[in-house]
């Protein structure tokens, strides 16, 4: 189950997008992405409700905030002090959407603003077998402190790059910057060969493109 608590240790762990995207290329990672990590997402058959994601963070956020999307924006959300997976605020829910492996545990460390009746289904759906294997199959792989799980229920596929400003992650077009400047960041794992593996998530380096400019590396 994808219930773990929030542990805001695990987001200040993550790494920034320069630094997560240097060790990704350079342990070559996309072969074990498209081998064997696909494989198991398709043997459990699960993905059409969880995507690969680079784990990285763009900016730091205190240990009472989370970083929350609402309407393809996410920004700091202060929640206090309680540390509950699924939390509440203005009316409306706060459910994870990106997952990193941390002490062990799949941990929260991205949510979506949601209605109480649209809170995703997807973790109920996802045996303990698939998450024990993946978790097994990513440290045999070096690779549980690269990448992590991503719901794909609210993904909108039209919007597939992230850009910063400030302290907000702002999802635009992809064509609205050039494919120079972007890292990719999410994969989906499809049935077919000539599918196995499309990236459908990018994150731009910095406003300028520059990977050494970006916050937090």
């Amino acid at each position: 189950m994808l219930d773990a608590p929030y542990d805001p240790k695990a987001f200040n762990s993550l790494p920034g997008l320069g630094h997560a995207a240097h060790k990704f290329k350079e342990m070559d990672a996309m072969a074990k992405v498209v081998g064997p990590i696909r494989d198991l997402f398709l043997r459990h058959r699960v993905h059409t409700e969880l995507g690969l994601g680079l784990l990285h963070k763009h900016f730091p956020i205190a240990p009472t905030q989370r970083l929350v999307d609402c309407r393809n924006v996410a920004a700091a959300w202060d929640v206090g002090d309680d540390l509950n997976a699924i939390t509440h605020k203005h009316g409306n829910s706060i459910v994870p959407r990106s997952f990193q492996l941390f002490q062990g545990k799949w941990v929260p460390y991205e949510f979506d603003f949601t209605k109480p009746s649209e809170q995703p289904q997807y973790s109920a759906q996802v045996s303990q077998k698939f998450l024990s294997e993946l978790s097994t199959l990513l440290c045999d792989l070096d690779m549980d402190q690269v990448v992590g799980l991503r719901a794909l229920d609210k993904h909108d596929s039209n919007l597939t790059v992230e850009v910063t400003e400030g302290k907000m992650n702002i999802m635009v077009e992809r064509g609205d910057i050039s494919d120079d400047q972007l890292i990719e960041a999410l994969w989906i794992f499809g049935v077919d060969e000539d599918d196995k593996c499309h990236c459908n998530g990018f994150c731009q380096p910095s406003s300028d493109g520059h990977i050494e400019n970006h916050s937090c590396g």
